[in-house]
């Protein structure tokens, strides 16, 4: 399986101690370059979501990184979901718009299609 990871979903799962690169393996992760982008605005700042932030622009270098064509980065999660991708994400609004995701419960728990 595709599986591309949003911001929320990596700062969410760093959050709750979640290891996603070993509950999701066997599968290929991917982030994009907008969800990049995302994680260094955030890590900028002060708090623990910019410590959370910070780590995940450090294990992002796992993943192998996509370029979209598209600069909004919930439209290109939504083009994404519609070329076999699945996306790991946090966003309410988002998961709506989504066909399969994957995302977090009860702070432990992947919930996977």
């Amino acid at each position: 399986m595709k599986i591309m990871l949003d911001t929320s979903f990596l700062i969410t799962a760093l959050k709750y101690k979640i290891d996603i690169i070993s509950e999701l393996r066997g599968h290929q992760l991917y982030t994009n370059t907008n969800v990049i982008r995302e994680l260094e605005g955030l890590s900028k700042g002060k708090g623990k979501n910019a410590m959370f932030a910070r780590i995940a622009l450090e294990r992002t270098k796992k993943f192998k990184i996509l370029t979209p064509k598209i600069k909004d980065t919930d439209k290109s999660l939504v083009n994404y979901s519609k070329n076999a991708y699945i996306i790991a994400t946090q966003d309410m609004k988002l998961k709506k718009q989504l066909k399969k995701s994957i995302y977090i419960r009860q702070k432990k728990y992947l919930v996977m299609p």
